[in-house]
């Protein structure tokens, strides 16, 4: 998920231990000397610490500090109360957003002026005119300032206001400005990278995001394994998951996207155990299940066709998962809106499918995949066949994952066998299947198979990942179908310049195809 609000950090003192130890010497003699004089010592000034208030600006003074906190926490009460809610927000008087302005400009504190245009982009996201607000606010973007926490927020309020694109570069000048050490700006923009199909860049972000903060932070793990399932990586996502809940027990959309992960991979009554675990543990707190626990119980039920009790040693497994860290509750009522897009963007289809395998066999999956992470391919290939010979040939997360291993083993033929089996039994409902049958058609030459697998997983994933339709736009043109590789590219952008994240690029390339296909159109001239 994406952190729209600001966020507050932890306070680091800047008192070293040689000082800690004087001042703790000092304040015996102090003591030694109130005792044994009526006359009082003369208190000594403390040293100040340096600290962030709530992410939005590197703190004050203590003086001035109540003012930067008071700020942000308004800010963040407008952006909880702003996804809560569908009401429109009501619009802002000229005149207060041209008070705030003149403020800005005439204030030349820099503490004070960021803490006004902090007020102002919250000012500007209510108000109705929302292109004049993101033309203003782009002129903010390209202020000669050293603020990363300012173009942090910045970019959550390109968010906003839709504009993705604006907001991509916002957040980079703010990694840019920490030499790349700012773990919640990594982390929205893997974010918006994910949902445009950029999925490198994605990894890139969100797994640096994790790194500068020492693989603690919940939600940079949450989104990180949403990507390794749209690239199906099951056992990669169920184990980031897990990562996630010992690390936020109190995150229903990590154990819910644990539990169909589960539920999906062969295992339903574990699934339903992370459900119960999470139930039991909110129970405990005076709660009550999140819709999202809700919803995926009932989605593993009915799949499964049984509601049957867990064994208590699967329940202890992944209870163990979630009592490690003893955090609030966290209010998921906003985040539900955000399901049923969460859960088109995966490799599998919306339809919860879950699957039944024997212990045994899917031990040996669980080999296939740990001989896979280690680079042993070979293993990994005969592991998966012995998968696939325990369930009568076919089992879909052994199909996808033999294709992976096969590749980079360069037997393509091979992988594409697999695929095959997989697509022509459960395509529907692994569009990941398509996309990698298109990329190994495209490089075996067979670019009729290649622009029907990129087509069918354009169709599958719909606005949830674009990005394939640059892929099949380009199979196209190598077809010479150049009215089809523009209507690909046409789907693209709009779907782009819909998540406010229009391609710089995209005018020229669509001049050309528009070029290309009004040249193939045209009747040949013929010679006097």
């Amino acid at each position: 998920m994406l952190e729209v609000s600001t966020h507050a950090q932890r306070t680091h003192s800047n008192i070293s231990p040689l000082r800690f130890a004087l001042c703790l010497a000092s304040l015996c003699v102090v003591s030694a000397l109130t005792h044994a004089q009526t006359a009082q010592p003369t208190p000594t000034k403390p040293a100040a610490t340096t600290a962030t208030a709530n992410d939005t600006k590197l703190a004050a003074p203590p003086s001035a500090q109540p003012d930067t906190n008071r700020a942000a926490s308004d800010e963040a009460m407008r952006a909880r109360h702003a996804a809560a809610t569908d009401e429109p927000a009501a619009s802002v008087p000229v005149d207060e957003l041209d008070n705030l302005r003149a403020e800005i400009k005439a204030t030349s504190d820099d503490n004070a002026r960021g803490r006004l245009q902090r007020e102002l982009m919250a000012r500007l996201v209510e108000a109705k005119d929302k292109p004049a607000a993101l033309d203003e606010l782009r002129l903010m973007l390209y202020e000669d300032r050293f603020d990363p926490p300012f173009f942090y927020n910045l970019g959550n309020t390109f968010v906003q206001l839709g504009d993705n694109s604006t907001a991509v570069d916002a957040y980079r000048k703010a990694i840019s400005q920490k030499r790349g050490h700012y773990a919640r700006a990594l982390n929205n923009l893997g974010v918006i990278l994910l949902r445009q199909g950029r999925w490198d860049e994605a990894y890139d972000a969100l797994a640096g995001a994790l790194a500068e903060e020492h693989n603690t932070y919940a939600e940079a793990s949450y989104n990180l394994g949403r990507l390794y399932l749209l690239r199906g990586d099951a056992d990669l996502a169920i184990r980031e998951w897990q990562h996630t809940l010992a690390l936020q027990p109190g995150h229903a959309d990590a154990a819910a996207a644990l539990a169909r992960a589960y539920a999906e991979d062969g295992d339903a009554r574990r699934g339903l155990a992370v459900l119960d675990a999470f139930v039991a543990r909110s129970t405990r707190m005076g709660g009550s299940a999140p819709l999202p626990i809700v919803y995926a119980r009932r989605e593993i039920v009915e799949a499964s066709g049984s509601d049957a009790p867990v064994s208590a040693s699967a329940r202890k497994s992944d209870a163990a998962s979630v009592r490690s860290y003893n955090a609030p509750m966290v209010d998921h009522v906003a985040d539900n809106k955000r399901n049923a897009s969460n859960r088109a963007s995966s490799s599998r289809s919306t339809a919860l499918r879950a699957l039944a395998v024997d212990p045994q066999t899917y031990d040996v999956l669980q080999r296939a995949r740990a001989a896979r992470e280690a680079g042993e391919q070979e293993a990994a290939v005969k592991f998966y066949r012995s998968v696939l010979a325990r369930q009568g040939g076919y089992f879909p997360p052994a199909n996808l994952e033999l294709a992976f291993a096969l590749v980079n083993l360069k037997r393509n033929d091979e992988a594409i066998a697999a695929l095959e089996a997989l697509v022509a039994r459960d395509g529907s409902h692994y569009p990941v299947a398509y996309y990698h049958l298109g990329r190994l058609y495209e490089e075996t030459n067979q670019l009729p198979h290649a622009a029907d697998s990129f087509n069918r997983a354009a169709t599958l994933y719909g606005d949830a990942n674009p990005q394939v339709l640059i892929d099949l736009s380009r199979v196209r043109d190598k077809l010479g179908d150049t009215t089809g590789a523009l209507a690909a590219m046409e789907a693209y952008v709009k779907a782009m310049a819909a998540q406010g994240a229009k391609p710089t690029w995209a005018d020229e390339k669509l001049a050309q195809l528009r070029a290309k296909a009004d040249a193939s159109t045209k009747p040949p001239t013929s010679k006097p």
